[in-house]
């Protein structure tokens, strides 16, 4: 946790608030501003942030001006109309650490200056915040497979910083979607409430904190009170890109369809990389009937799975996300290939909407079993998906979700 000028930097929840104000960065904005701010006030070259922000992928000056862009939009000026984020001529970038007006950039600091002040909060260690980066990266890319060691560096973070209100909140929802697709799905419902409201009463300035609850509150089934927490991080920044992705999820689950398109769209508008946004609005539309938009959002997101492929090839849940994806937009051959080789103890849900898709309804009621017997345990999922519906009449399909009620 630091400030730059008027701003209350949290790297975990890449939020930048004035006590006012609170707004959402993207990763890898945030990652320009921690290396800007590294800096202490001195020039680092464009060469240097390329190369920290974006190891190993070759990628043009125009990433970088854009990542300033956002912060710039983001953080706007001083009170004097001073930038944050300067440029130096032929040299590359520096964070103003002091300005005519007493602009800094502070990283021992945990207080925001002026009338938005807020009470203190412990400076977030590196290691809890290495902890929930890693855990959300393998939620992004590896999913249920990768639920224990989800829980397990979620559960670090918070043991290290346990009264900081940040990663409560990103406990939270870590745990949430842990609970909604990957087992033990009582105990941890209870820890991720639990810690849900923790983060409200330590940080009830941060979009992440009332996030988490209405993540949480909306797996629960607790609508009213989902809603409501939604509503307030919306208020706080309505332009939250998770706060719409994780709304969009929880009324899917809870039959609200047309909320979750809409909710789903404006999230893929928000996040022009990640995939599931679209995927899951995709879905949405067609369950709604809306053929058109359905198509319009699946191609969306198979265009965003490629391109992640393209610099993480083999990544399990990409393939599969992709086959699925492929089979909603009708490309048979491409989803047929990704599916022709599965490993039992590695199933996905993508896997089994794939072959629902292909019309393989034993294969696909079969790897449904796979999957429940490695954890997989979100029953109201499967009683929402529109094309899972196609499973319903099949007696295994039965047993399955009677099994599924009855844990």
């Amino acid at each position: 946790m630091f400030t730059a000028g008027q701003w209350r930097i949290d790297p975990v929840a890449r939020e930048a608030s004035d006590g006012v104000r609170t707004r959402r960065l993207s990763p890898r904005a945030m990652q320009v501003l921690l290396h800007l701010a590294d800096a202490r006030g001195d020039v680092v070259r464009r060469s240097e942030l390329l190369d920290a922000v974006w190891p190993g992928v070759h990628v043009g000056d125009e990433s970088l001006t854009q990542a300033v862009a956002e912060l710039r939009r983001a953080l706007g000026r001083s009170p004097q109309g001073h930038r944050l984020i300067e440029t130096v001529p032929k040299a590359g970038y520096r964070l103003a650490v002091q300005d005519a007006g007493g602009m800094s950039a502070n990283l021992a600091s945990n207080q925001v200056p002026g009338n938005g002040q807020l009470a203190a909060e412990p400076l977030l260690p590196i290691d809890a915040h290495l902890a929930i980066t890693e855990a959300h990266r393998l939620a992004r890319y590896q999913g249920v497979p990768a639920a224990p060691e989800i829980e397990r560096l979620a559960s670090e973070a918070a043991a290290i910083a346990p009264d900081a209100g940040s990663v409560r909140a990103q406990f939270a929802a870590l745990m949430g979607l842990a609970a909604m697709h990957a087992g033990d799905r009582d105990r941890r419902l209870g820890l991720a409430a639990t810690s849900a409201e923790h983060a409200v009463r330590l940080r009830p300035d941060l979009v992440a904190s009332h996030r988490a609850l209405g993540f949480v509150a909306g797996v629960q089934g607790r609508m009213d009170l989902s809603l409501k927490s939604f509503s307030c991080a919306l208020t706080i920044d309505p332009d939250d890109y998770e706060t719409h992705y994780l709304a969009a999820q929880v009324c899917f689950v809870n039959g609200d369809l047309n909320k979750s398109m809409i909710l789903g769209e404006r999230a893929a508008e928000l996040d022009p990389d990640d995939y599931r946004p679209a995927y899951n609005a995709a879905r949405a539309a067609m369950q709604l009937g809306d053929q058109g938009r359905a198509t319009r959002l699946s191609r969306l997101a198979l265009a965003r799975i490629e391109a992640q492929l393209s610099l993480a090839p083999g990544t399990r849940r990409l393939q599969s996300a992709r086959a699925a994806a492929s089979a909603m937009v009708g490309n048979a051959s491409e989803s047929a290939d990704v599916t022709l080789d599965r490993a039992s103890d590695s199933a996905l849900l993508y896997d089994v909407i794939t072959l629902a898709h292909q019309g393989e309804i034993a294969s696909a009621c079969l790897l449904l079993e796979n999957l429940i017997d490695h954890g997989w345990s979100y029953v109201t999922w499967l009683y929402s998906d529109p094309v899972i519906e196609v499973l319903r009449p099949e007696p295994r399909f039965a047993r399955l979700t009677g099994r599924l009620q009855a844990a």
